[in-house]
């Protein structure tokens, strides 16, 4: 649900004759599933027309697969995020999806919203980093097997910025020693969140992105006591 908007749309005035027709999925068990609409029916509660009857196409039989493709067309064109987006695109079955997914599980963590400590809702970075693998998803998983075996199963190992920062690294130089890279990382003072906080500053200071200040730090402790196979300071390949 995208809260900013019903608080937009409650500053505005509720008008009932502009809620459109709400379309929703009927369950054998009797529950209603939100196919497109969502934010309408927050916005009638908040509104305190949560009892107000309302029209609304109802779709009856459907499987589970089913309602999440509807939900994918009917929001096609929409803001929604995209946590909820790739989650109904699993239940859908969509290949690339289902891959991400199992190789996230693989090493430990969840895709979800949930607030665990394993849990990332960074998508987006993770469709970006499998879409640059050579080989199907392998970037990806290479990317979290550093990141957990340096940090564990922290927030701040999940996070956008940090899994693109290493990723981007682990792209440019695929032959690096990721064992050395490991032993490196898990020993830089306050973890992935002085990675990130240093990745911050470098965009301050230099007009550069999170993610390229991310991804210095991590070749310099890479390098760090290396006399040879060093990695190039200054990265030679946008990511």
């Amino acid at each position: 649900m995208d809260t900013a908007w019903v608080a937009r749309k409650l500053r505005e005035g509720f008008d009932l004759g502009r809620l459109g027709v709400p379309q929703v999925s009927a369950r054998s068990d009797g529950t209603y599933i939100w196919l497109d609409g969502q934010n309408r029916g927050a916005l009638c509660v908040a509104a305190d027309h949560g009892e107000t009857k309302i029209g609304m196409k109802v779709f009856r039989g459907l499987t589970k697969e089913q309602e999440a493709e509807l939900f994918l067309g009917l929001n096609d064109n929409r803001r929604v995020q995209p946590l909820y987006k790739f989650m109904a695109e699993v239940t859908a079955g969509h290949a690339e999806s289902l891959d991400i997914t199992r190789t996230v599980r693989d090493l430990g963590w969840i895709v979800s919203d949930s607030g665990a400590g394993n849990a990332i809702i960074a998508v987006a970075a993770l469709r970006k980093i499998y879409g640059k693998s050579t080989e199907k998803g392998q970037l990806l998983r290479r990317t979290l097997r550093v990141v957990t075996d340096s940090w564990g199963h922290i927030p701040a190992a999940g996070n956008s910025y940090v899994l693109l920062g290493v990723a981007s690294v682990l792209y440019e130089f695929p032959f690096l020693d990721s064992d050395a890279l490991v032993r490196k990382l898990s020993k830089l003072p306050g973890g992935p969140a002085s990675l990130l906080g240093k990745g911050r500053g470098y965009k301050q200071v230099t007009g550069g992105t999170v993610v390229e200040g991310i991804a210095r730090v991590v070749r310099e402790a890479y390098n760090s006591g290396r006399r040879s196979g060093r990695l190039a300071t200054e990265s030679r390949e946008p990511f």
